[in-house]
């Protein structure tokens, strides 16, 4: 089974905090769902489709986390004085 959708994960979230200060910092998402569920844990690939930042130095990375069978969570990680406003998360799990 494959599954895939876009997310879209900005400073309209009140955790986000990844337009202000400097040095590491990262964002958790809310959880993603399956649906249907997989049998089993599926395997996720991630892909920046969009980037909402200002900065000389553009700093980002993402990384799936918390993958189960009908849900997961993606992280967002900046570093030094990168300023993000919001990013695009095109994603596809399949098992």
């Amino acid at each position: 089974m494959i599954q895939k959708g876009v997310v879209h994960l900005s400073s309209m979230d009140q955790n986000w905090h990844l337009n202000a200060g400097t040095g590491e910092r990262r964002f958790e998402s809310s959880d993603i769902h399956f649906q249907p569920p997989f049998p089993t844990t599926p395997g996720i690939a991630l892909a920046l489709s969009g980037i909402d930042g200002e900065t000389s130095n553009l700093r980002v990375q993402v990384l799936p986390q918390d993958v189960e069978p009908d849900e997961f969570n993606i992280v967002v990680r900046t570093w030094g004085d990168t300023v993000l406003h919001g990013v695009w998360v095109t994603w596809i799990a399949s098992d």
